[in-house]
């Protein structure tokens, strides 16, 4: 079942306009033109059939899904409403010019989910996911969609130690939490056991599968070991200000201590890359202990 998008401010603001579009006797038959052709312009980067058919059908239902969520982001960051939160992303993007490497550190992955999903503003910490969730509901978009634009609403980046491989998936235990998910990696990087994971894990989209997906390209931690990341999340949760340390975890993964805590990690620890997995060092407090840290 979908959970409904937080009705913060810029939410509620953005209902209120779709409101009052649907109630105007005189449409403005040039504008809605433009609007039509920009959707169909935008759909023509959605990925094909025949290639999702190519995907694990786990993976497909969220490439769809994303595909989906990024035309619909495309289109309402160009409302007015929205300025304070497309400019903090196109500021973000400008500045790290995420692609991977060599050119950034930042892959088009994690910045895909960070700017939708954690790029949040407000006390009510809205983001453009819970926009688009919001405006889906509206136009009463398939309940399957829904529920997977709310797994990606709700999901974050984690910690995970390595396990090994199971019958082809990579296990996966997450720090602070314990919890242990058997995964498929569409990167294509197998693990080694007691590697380092900095990475988004999707739980399954549905009940008819065994296998959660690291939606991100894995960023890999080669130096701390677990025993030092234990120890700076003992010191570090009790600065989000929430006493539950499991609260605090999932905060810190998906909101930092501040708006690029993790992206200003990724680019001041990143050592080296191959295709299927982008290298770390060093930890986000610690500034010596990271290669390019101040």
């Amino acid at each position: 079942m979908s959970v409904a998008p937080q009705q913060g401010p810029l939410v509620k603001k953005l209902l209120r306009l779709l409101a009052q579009y649907r109630s105007r006797k005189i449409i403005d038959l040039q504008a809605f033109a433009a609007g039509r052709q920009h959707a169909i312009d935008q759909q023509g980067s959605v990925v094909s059939p025949q290639r999702l058919a190519d995907l694990h059908p786990a993976h497909a239902i969220y490439v769809y899904a994303q595909n989906q969520a990024s035309v619909l982001m495309e289109t309402i960051t160009e409302l007015p409403a929205l300025d304070k939160l497309t400019n903090l992303i196109v500021d973000a993007s400008e500045e790290y010019m995420p692609s991977g490497p060599p050119m950034s550190p930042l892959t088009s992955s994690y910045f895909f989910y960070w700017s939708c999903f954690d790029a949040a503003i407000g006390t009510a910490r809205e983001t453009i996911g819970d926009c688009i969730a919001a405006l889906a509901r509206c136009a009463d978009a398939h309940p399957d969609f829904l529920t997977i634009i709310d797994i990606m609403r709700q999901s974050r980046m984690g910690l995970y130690v390595c396990e090994g491989r199971d019958q082809g998936s990579v296990r996966l235990r997450e720090f602070v939490t314990g919890e242990i998910a058997s995964c498929i990696v569409p990167a294509g990087h197998g693990g080694q056991r007691g590697e380092i994971w900095l990475a988004r894990v999707l739980p399954p989209p549905g009940p008819e599968f065994a296998e959660s997906v690291v939606i991100t390209t894995p960023y890999v931690i080669i130096d701390p070991g677990e025993r030092d990341w234990q120890r700076f999340l003992e010191r570090t949760l009790p600065k989000t200000g929430i006493d539950d340390p499991r609260r605090a975890y999932c905060h810190l993964m998906k909101y930092g201590l501040d708006l690029r805590y993790w992206s200003e990690y990724i680019l001041e620890a990143y050592v080296n890359y191959e295709t299927s997995l982008v290298y770390l060092r060093g930890l986000p407090d610690v500034a010596g202990s990271r290669p390019h840290g101040a």
